[in-house]
This record gives structure tokens, sequence and C-alpha cells, in this order.
């Protein structure tokens, strides 16, 4: 909600009271699978792996009204704004510049003027669960109104339940931000285990009525189990639920702690959108900028976005001064890549551009029709279909305004930046062929490994062959697959098979084939020798008979073997170093000593490389590449992940060292 960037232009404003993808594209086939499946509820693929659409402020009746667009606009999930009772404050005026009453919660039983009734909430979960659509209900239980009067019996009920009204003055220490109230909200005294169960049984009721997952507003501002002796069990209570999938809004800063509460649920990458913003205004989408995501946090707990409702919607308009086609350029950068789950911000109706709330739409009706703009289908098409493919990151022929991901060998996105349109010739590993623009208009070639074409001033390119929206993908969770990747004892992994596999087997060294189901298990290495090789073979099958194949590597290793890792140094450094840490808490513990750490050697093949002493514990290590100066990744980010024997470039890991 209001975290630190925004606590001084609020405070005036509170004193006084403190999807399934093959049917994304819209067409005759659309149409055909939507009469056949008016019976029949549609399946849904998992949230974490699609794209959410955050209908801010939109009513649970003008949700289920919109909510076949939805599914066709390819969202695999929307979030919806708090849905538990709120103080109905300047006199319950819908005006969209009265959002933020819908943060002040006054009870949590379900149901509130500006969105509408808990029947209606249930009535359009049954419509979201009818199209295979996902709800997230944006849940507000950091704290309560600034009304005291206004807060509910059944609140003030629980013994010793609020810590007060007492603000927030020193956002550097994790007691303030924790035990304090934010811009006067009453806080919850969320040590209080009679607190816990009267939030748990809110996001329960949720739950029982056709929600599946949340969104946890003001995370930062509770505790966590570990924080001294005010730490507490309410995140590990609160997430113990039957939600699909959970996320805490943790804006970061010094006293954010993301990776802890990553432990809990997924985060928010704030600072990342914050790059995504900085590159968009200043027209340069340089990779080196915008590849690494800003956090100690794996990419597949993280959800990111172009803009947020805080970014919009507070008087900093950090981010209103976009216009659509800023939206359009950033969507296809974060919904093009892999790993990370984005959500898409619904503005109101003719916002953007500056104007912040034209007055075309209040609270309660739809926002812009940009959430199913031709290119915003094509890029969440292209995201979907992309599951389980490995990305690309670079600017073709040099060109900073220009950004294209590659994932794998099944398609790519082109966006450009720039006010004149940009011939296209680069590498690629797509098929030869023509590639017609699904995002607008215009059409690629591919002959012999190099894709050719205009991309115009200011638009998105989305390439893929017919066909990939509905093909397959089978994956290995949070593996790639063009490295070998290391474990010493025994590793379990996470299979996973999209909407469109109807049949998927794994296969191990070649051995016999094993169906398995999205989600499933699989544990390799218990009891074997040091040195075995794992190679796992995924393949799935779709109602059509087509057939997609992932190979990935693993290898047992012996801890007391060298570790070493490897740089390509595509910015032909004359010295190379390799800064390699650990995060303990707030401060960092070098494994390679102080900055700018150990010199690498540059092999015959042009590799430089590194070896770490055998004992030393690379458990969720970071390693940055420099020169003394220039690093990778850039200044203020954090480092790549550190993986015993792999090849970084300048866009993180991409290969296994060879041996």
């Amino acid at each position: 909600m209001f975290q630190k960037r925004f606590k001084n232009s609020l405070l005036p404003l509170f004193a006084g009271f403190l999807l399934l993808v093959h049917m994304v594209l819209a067409g005759p086939a659309a149409a055909n699978a939507e009469a056949q499946n008016t019976s029949n509820e549609l399946a849904a693929p998992p949230i974490e792996s699609g794209t959410i659409l955050h209908a801010w402020n939109w009513s649970f009746n003008t949700l289920k009204q919109n909510m076949k667009d939805i599914h066709d606009a390819g969202y695999t999930a929307i979030q919806t704004s708090p849905i538990n009772q709120v103080k109905e404050g300047n006199q319950g005026n819908k005006s969209m510049s009265n959002w933020y009453w819908l943060y002040q919660p006054t009870s949590y039983q379900i149901g509130n003027r500006y969105l509408g009734t808990e029947q209606e909430f249930k009535e359009m979960c049954a419509a979201a669960e009818k199209y295979g659509v996902k709800v997230i209900v944006d849940a507000v239980i950091n704290h309560t109104t600034s009304d005291y009067a206004a807060i509910s019996n059944e609140i003030k009920s629980i013994p010793n339940w609020t810590h007060g009204n007492t603000q927030i003055k020193n956002w550097s220490d994790r007691w303030d931000v924790t035990q304090n109230s934010l811009l006067g909200l009453y806080d919850w005294n969320t040590q209080n285990t009679e607190v816990q169960a009267y939030l748990k049984r809110f996001l329960e009721r949720a739950l029982n009525d056709g929600a599946d997952g949340f969104r946890y507003d003001a995370a930062k501002h509770i505790e966590l189990p570990d924080d001294g002796n005010y730490g507490s069990q309410f995140w590990t209570n609160i997430t113990n639920t039957s939600a699909e999938f959970q996320y805490g809004e943790i804006l970061q800063d010094s006293a954010s702690r993301d990776a802890a509460y990553a432990n809990y649920m997924n985060v928010t990458a704030s600072n990342y959108g914050h790059s995504i913003r900085s590159a968009l205004k200043n027209r340069n989408l340089s990779v080196s900028n915008i590849s690494h995501y800003a956090s100690d946090v794996s990419a597949d707990k993280l959800v990111t976005w172009v803009e947020s409702h805080d970014t919009y919607a507070n008087d900093e308009e950090e981010s209103t001064w976009m216009s659509d086609d800023d939206i359009r350029l950033g969507w296809a950068v974060i919904a093009s890549r892999s790993g990370s789950t984005p959500l898409f911000f619904s503005r109101p109706e003719g916002g953007g551009s500056g104007v912040r709330f034209p007055g075309k739409t209040q609270i309660g009706d739809r926002g812009s029709a940009l959430f199913k703009d031709q290119a915003i289908i094509a890029i969440n098409a292209f995201h979907n279909a992309m599951a389980g493919q490995p990305e690309k990151l670079s600017n073709p022929n040099g060109n900073n305004q220009v950004f294209m991901n590659e994932r794998g060998s099944h398609g790519v996105v082109l966006a450009n930046a720039g006010s004149s349109s940009v011939a296209i010739n680069a590498s690629t590993k797509l098929p030869d062929g023509k590639y017609d623009n699904k995002a607008g208009a215009g059409s690629f070639q591919v002959t012999d490994g190099k894709l050719s074409g205009t991309i115009e001033a200011r638009s998105v390119a989305v390439l893929y062959p017919a066909g990939a929206a509905s093909a397959p993908h089978v994956s290995l969770e949070n593996y790639k697959t063009e490295i070998t990747h290391s474990f010493n004892d025994q590793l379990t992994i996470t299979l996973r098979a999209n909407a469109n596999t109807t049949k998927a087997v794994y296969q191990i060294n070649n051995g016999q084939e094993t169906a398995f189901k999205d989600g499933d298990q699989l544990t390799i290495g218990k009891g074997d020798p040091f040195g075995k090789t794992y190679n796992i073979t995924l393949k799935g099958i779709n109602k059509d008979g087509v057939t997609r194949t992932q190979k990935y590597s693993f290898v047992k290793r012996d801890p007391s073997s060298a570790k070493t890792i490897g740089y390509q140094n595509p910015n032909h450094w004359g010295q190379v170093n390799a800064y390699i840490y650990k995060q303990d808490g707030g401060r960092a513990i070098e494994l390679t000593g102080s900055w700018p750490g150990k010199a690498m050697i540059k092999n015959a093949d042009g590799i430089y490389t590194l070896t770490l002493p055998a004992d030393t514990d690379t458990t969720n290590a970071k390693v940055i590449f420099n020169n003394g100066s220039a690093q990778v990744p850039g200044q203020n980010q954090p480092g790549f992940d550190y993986v015993q024997n792999g090849l970084y470039n300048d866009s993180g890991i991409i290969a296994s060292l060879p041996h």
C-alpha cells in the first residue's frame, strides 16, 4: 500500500482522519472453444507461470462481466482490490481519487460499498473458475482504519489487539517499521495469537468463497520470526492455508528483508520496476541495465510490474507520466521473460500521459481497455507459450533502444523504444521461415539463422511459429537446460507441464519413461556415489500429437571438489575480477576478500576462471564480475546466483564450463 517512499505526500491526505493459452488470440477458434465450454470449467495453469491482471478498483460484478475478455487476453489470474469492510470516507464518494479508503479496514467481513457484497464476490469467483482464471485477493492485514470510532466491535473485542497508532519515524529501523503505525492507521498486534486467528479466519473464508491466493499489503511492516525479541510466528501461521499463490508487498529498502520474507511467500521486485520505468523514460533498453531483477530473491519468487497502483495513484505519480506505448514496451520486457510472475496494472479509463484521475470512470468501473490491447494479448500468449524455455536478452546490432528476448528456439519478442523504425539483422535460433508480427503490423524473415525485418518506432513485435501457443511445454522448475547443475547429497526437483500438455513423461539416463503430472516431484542422488551424472529428459504431448522435449543435466559432486566459475568477458576488460559474497542479514560475508575480489585467470579458450578452496561454503552465494570500476551486474544491484562450474556472461549464467 503506502510504504516508505509515499509517507510524506500522503500524510496531509490522512491528516485529521488518518486461460488457456490456446484461446488467448480472439477469433473463430476462440469463439468455438467458448461455445463448447459453456457448461464445463476450463483448466487453469499455475498462477506463478502465467500473468496477473491487477483489476484495480473493479467491482465484483464488473469483473464477472469482463471475465471472458480477461481469459481471452491470456491472463492466468486477476487481483482484486481489498474485499473486506472498509471505512466509507468522504460520504462514500466513489471518485477514483478516494481509492485509499479501500485500504482502511473496519472489519474482516467480506463485502463493501465500493466493490460489492459477499454473494457477488462468490459469483465472480465462480465465473473466474468457469473461464480458468484464478482469483488473488488484496489482503490488508497489517492495520485497520485510522478512525478508531469506525473500527468494528468484533475487532475491539479482541484483547490487546493493536500496537496503537504512533507513526513510524525511522524507516531504517526494523522495530520501528514493524511495530509502529503506517500513516496513523491502527497497527494490528500481530504477535497476538487471537489476532492471527481472527485474520486467518478471514483468509480461509475468502478461500471458501472461491479465492485462490493473496497479495499481502504492507507485508514488510509485519515482523518475521527472527526479528529479535519482537519476532512472531505471524507469517508461519497466516500463510499455512490452501492458497495456491501468496505474495507480499515488500517495497525494497534497508529494512525490507525481502529475501527473508521469500521463505514464506513470493515478494515484489519494486526496484526492478523502477529500473524498467527509468529505461522507458530514457528510451534506453540496454540489457546491462534491465536484465537483473535487482533483488537477492530468485526470479521464480518475484512478482514484477511496469507500474503498481502505488506508483500510479500516490501523490509522487512515479508512473503516471507513462503513455500506453510505454506500458506496451515495458510489458514486452517483463512479460517476455522467464522466471518471475508479471502483474499488469489496469489504469483508470483515460489515465496516463500525466493525467492521474481523468474522471471518466469511478471506483467499481472497468479500467482502460489497454489490458486487452492486441500487443498486450500477444505478449501474454508468448509468455504462456514459452513456459520452460530459456531466455536470451540482447540489444540487436548494439542499439540500446531496441530490446530482444529470444526464448530458446521457440520465439522472439522485440521492443523499440526509439522514435524511428529500426532494421533488424540478428542471429537467432528460430527455424527458417516467415513470421508475422502477432503484436501488430509487419513480418520478419529468418534465413540461415539470421532474423531480419523492420520494427516500427515505439512498438513491439512478437514472433513465434504457428501452433506454438497451443504447444505442450514441460520443464523442471528453477533449472535451465543449457548447463550441468551440481548438488552434493540428494536433490528434489519439481516437474512442470502446462495446460496444453495432455501426456507428460520423464526419463533418467535413457531409462524407463515415467508419467508425471504438473507439480509432481522427483528425487535424485540418494545413496549414489559422487561423480554420477543424471541426464533427465522430459517429453510433453498435446491433444494434436505435437511433442516437445526438454533435456536437463545434473551431477552429484563431492563437496570437497574444486569450486570453479567462468566468465566470457564480453566487455574485453584488461583485468577481470570475481567478487563472491553471501548475505547474512544486513552484512556481506566476503568469500573472495574485499572489493574488487580476486583476479580471474584467462584460459587458452579465452574464458576467465576462478577456483575457490574446496571447503568454501557457497550456499546462496552471489558473484559480481568487474575490472575494478565497471561491474556486472551494475552498481547497486545484487550479484548473479553463484553456480558451481557455471559459465557467465553479462546476462548471467549461460552454460556449464567445458570439462
